[in-house]
């Protein structure tokens, strides 16, 4: 119950930043002002999510289903269409630091999390090695 809820909440926040990012990129530059402290709650939430999930696995309470790639690949190709913009445009279009923080944090989360279950999947055949 409580993953669920950390998986909601933090997906909630996640397609709320897209689209205030996307707003703010291509025109309305008054709701840019929010994009630092909503990033912020963002990443917070995924933070949780993934950390709580990651140490569920370790106590064996995870059942090991992957969806977190689908954030990563919309905010990378959320990334790559500003980035083509902002090129093409010279300019036009500009890319926030706060949208470019949030994403490097957003992978960052990620990674910790893929490397968490990494080094959980070796420890378990080294487990299962030994017996």
């Amino acid at each position: 119950m409580e993953r669920r809820f950390w998986r909601f909440f933090s997906s909630f926040w996640g397609v709320l930043y897209f689209i205030v990012a996307a707003i703010s990129f291509f025109g309305d530059t008054s709701h840019e002002y929010i994009l630092g402290p909503l990033g912020t709650v963002y990443i917070a939430s995924l933070g949780i999510f993934v950390g709580s999930k990651e140490f569920d696995r370790w106590h064996d309470k995870h059942p090991g289903k992957r969806k977190g790639e689908m954030f990563i690949v919309a905010f990378s190709l959320l990334m790559l269409v500003f980035f083509v913009f902002s090129f093409a445009t010279k300019g036009g279009y500009r890319i926030t630091p706060d949208i470019t923080a949030t994403y490097i944090a957003v992978l960052s989360v990620f990674v910790i999390g893929q490397k968490s279950k990494e080094l959980y999947g070796t420890r378990n055949k080294d487990q299962d090695h030994l017996l």
